[in-house]
């Protein structure tokens, strides 16, 4: 059996930044992207906490529970 198979690099699984993000909405969408959010914020190619075009001004806030 070959045991590298089942070991995980920080580059083998990655969670959008939308996921913890207080404007996300359902789907691919949010405050600043009703329509769709785009794919190079959404796999995190760019850092949404910096404007990107389209956004409104609407950029990443982490969510809070409680």
């Amino acid at each position: 059996m070959d045991s590298k198979k089942y070991i995980w690099s920080a580059k083998d699984l990655s969670i959008s930044q939308c996921a913890m993000c207080k404007h996300k909405r359902a789907n691919a969408t949010c405050a600043a992207y009703p329509d769709k959010i785009p794919d190079a914020i959404l796999t995190n190619e760019h850092d949404h906490k910096q404007p990107f075009a389209g956004d409104n001004g609407i950029r990443f806030e982490v969510l809070s529970y409680g």
